[in-house]
């Protein structure tokens, strides 16, 4: 289990870099914001895949890392501009960014749940 996650959390954090700097490699001054926020909505997604039985307690946790992350961006100015993250390359930059570290992965967790069931949804 351990180096499972030890190659899951090595192709996201491969994949959240090599992407930010090539799709970004004019702008390489934002580098830091965008895989940074990369990496939040990598890891919050995570979470909500990875949840088997939702509380209300979770979604508020969730929903509350977000808010708390984008009232950073808002709060230290001097490590994020406000103005280049309100723009639309770093909004479909980012969400691609996000998507090509975390689909893959959720797609083998379907595809492994299918082809190799775990043995209680084998009972069922």
């Amino acid at each position: 289990t351990f180096f499972t996650w030890l190659l899951i959390s090595i192709y996201q954090g491969g994949a959240l870099m090599m992407i930010a700097v090539w799709l970004f490699d004019t702008e390489f001054i934002h580098v830091v914001s965008i895989a940074f926020t990369g990496l939040v909505l990598n890891e919050l997604l995570m979470v909500a895949l990875e949840i088997r039985t939702w509380h209300r307690w979770m979604l508020w946790s969730i929903l509350g890392s977000l808010a708390i992350y984008i009232a950073s961006i808002w709060v230290l100015p001097a490590y994020f501009d406000p103005s280049f993250i309100l723009s639309t390359a770093f909004v479909w930059k980012t969400l691609v960014i996000t998507a090509v570290s975390s689909v893959p992965l959720y797609i083998i967790k379907i595809l492994r749940r299918i082809y190799a069931p775990p043995a209680y949804a084998k009972l069922t």
